[in-house]
C-alpha cells in the first residue's frame, strides 16, 4: 500500500519537497551573506537592490524577505494543493473504489496516505522553518542579524512574519493545513468546493492563533510610566504610540497595548487637543544671552510645559502611562505552546476525517 501511494502521488510529493527545498537553500545562502554583515535591514526590497554599493546584501535581505513572508503562506497553499487533492483527485475520478474494493482497511487507506505525503512535507517545512530561524540568530555583526529586531526594528519574533515561519509553527501550521483539507475534501468530496472552505478556515485558524490565543500563552508584563514627557514614552493620539525605549527594554517585545490610565488600572481616552503644546515666542537665543543662558531658560521652558502637558493629562483622570507585552524571552515557550495547540487542533481533525472515510462508498 505504501509504494502504490507513493506511485500515485510521486509528483506531488516530489515537486512540494523540491519547491521547499529551494526556500530552504536561498535562505541558507542568505542568511550566511546577512550573518556577515554589521547592520542588516530589518526588510529588503528587491526593487531597492543596485549594482555595487552592497547589492549583494540588498539582495540577500530581500531573498529573506521573499522566503519569510513565502513560509507564512506555504501552509495555506499546501492545504489546499496538497491536503484537498490527495482524496478529492480520487473521489472524483472514482478511482478510490479500487483502493477501497480490495483487501485494503479505510484506516490504512487513510494512514498510509497521511504517512507517506503529509508527514515528509511537514518535515521539510519544519526544517526550512528551522534556517529562518537560524537566519535571525546573532552572527558577527555588531547587530542582531535581519529581522532579529536590532534596536532600529520593532518586528518582534513573538508577532507576524516572523513567529508563524520558525520551525516548529511552520511545521505544526503545515500538518494542520494538510489534515484540514483532507478532511473537507473527504466530507464535501469536491475539490473546488474543499479548496474554498480550506482557505477560509485556515485563514480563520491563523488569524485566530495571532490575535486571540497567542496573547494569552502568558501573563502580561506591564511596564508604568509617569506622566508626562520624561516617562520614556509619548503618546501623540489615542490610535498611534511610538516607545522610546531605554537601555534596559528590548524592542523585540511584542507590545499589545498601551493607555494612559487610571489609578486603578481603567484606559483614559485622552483628547489631545487639549493638551496642546504653547511654544514660545522667542524661542532661539537673544543676543545678549550666553550659550550657558540660552540653556538655562531653555530648560526652564521645557519644565513649564511639561508640566502643563502632565497637569493637561492628570486633569482628564490619567494616572499613568502603561504598556502591556509579552518579553522576547517567551519565543521558545510560545512557539511550542502554538505548535502543540496546531497539533492538536490536527488530532481533533481526524475524528471529522474518519467520520466522512466510513461514509465513503467504494
Amino acid at each position: 500500500m505504501t509504494w502504490a501511494t507513493w506511485r500515485q502521488h510521486r509528483m506531488s510529493i516530489i515537486l512540494t519537497l523540491g519547491a521547499i527545498a529551494l526556500l530552504t537553500g536561498a535562505a541558507l545562502l542568505a542568511g550566511l551573506v546577512v550573518r556577515r554583515s554589521d547592520q542588516p535591514l530589518p526588510y529588503g526590497t528587491f526593487f531597492g537592490c543596485v549594482p555595487g554599493g552592497g547589492s549583494t546584501q540588498c539582495w540577500a535581505e530581500s531573498t529573506l524577505t521573499f522566503v519569510t513572508l513565502l513560509t507564512v503562506l506555504l501552509p495555506i497553499l499546501l492545504g489546499l494543493l496538497v491536503g484537498v487533492t490527495v482524496f478529492s483527485r480520487d473521489i472524483e475520478r472514482g478511482t478510490h473504489v479500487l483502493g477501497l474494493s480490495q483487501s485494503v482497511s479505510r484506516a490504512r487507506w487513510y494512514w498510509t496516505r497521511v504517512l507517506v505525503v503529509f508527514v515528509p512535507v511537514t518535515v521539510a517545512m519544519t526544517v526550512l522553518g528551522a534556517v529562518l530561524d537560524w537566519t535571525r540568530s546573532p552572527g558577527g555583526g555588531t547587530q542582531h542579524p535581519y529581522l532579529s529586531g536590532g534596536s532600529y526594528s520593532f518586528y518582534s519574533p513573538l508577532s507576524f512574519p516572523l513567529f508563524q515561519s520558525t520551525g516548529l509553527v511552520a511545521g505544526a501550521y503545515t500538518f494542520l493545513a494538510l489534515i484540514l483539507g483532507s478532511g473537507v475534501a473527504l466530507l464535501l468530496r469536491n475539490t473546488i468546493g474543499a479548496m474554498v472552505v480550506t482557505l477560509i478556515a485556515m485563514s480563520v485558524l491563523l488569524v485566530g492563533f495571532q490575535f486571540g490565543a497567542r496573547p494569552h500563552y502568558a501573563a502580561v508584563t506591564v511596564r508604568a510610566q509617569p506622566l508626562g514627557w520624561s516617562g520614556g514614552y509619548v503618546a501623540y493620539s489615542d490610535s498611534q504610540f511610538v516607545g522610546a525605549y531605554d537601555a534596559a527594554d528590548d524592542p523585540r517585545s511584542w507590545q499589545l497595548d498601551s493607555n494612559y490610565v487610571d489609578a486603578d488600572g481603567n484606559a483614559v481616552p485622552i483628547d489631545y487637543s487639549h493638551c496642546a503644546t504653547v511654544y514660545e515666542e522667542n524661542w532661539q537665543q537673544r543676543p545678549e544671552e550666553t550659550f550657558a543662558e540660552y540653556e538655562t531658560r531653555q530648560d526652564a521652558i521645557e519644565s513649564q510645559q511639561q508640566l502643563r502637558y502632565t497637569e493637561c493629562l492628570r486633569a482628564q483622570g490619567a494616572d499613568h502611562f502603561e504598556v502591556r507585552y509579552h518579553p522576547v524571552g517567551l519565543l521558545r515557550r510560545f512557539q511550542v505552546t502554538e505548535a502543540a495547540l496546531a497539533l492538536a487542533l490536527s488530532a481533533l481533525l481526524f475524528v471529522p476525517s474518519l467520520w466522512a472515510l466510513r461514509r465513503l462508498r467504494p
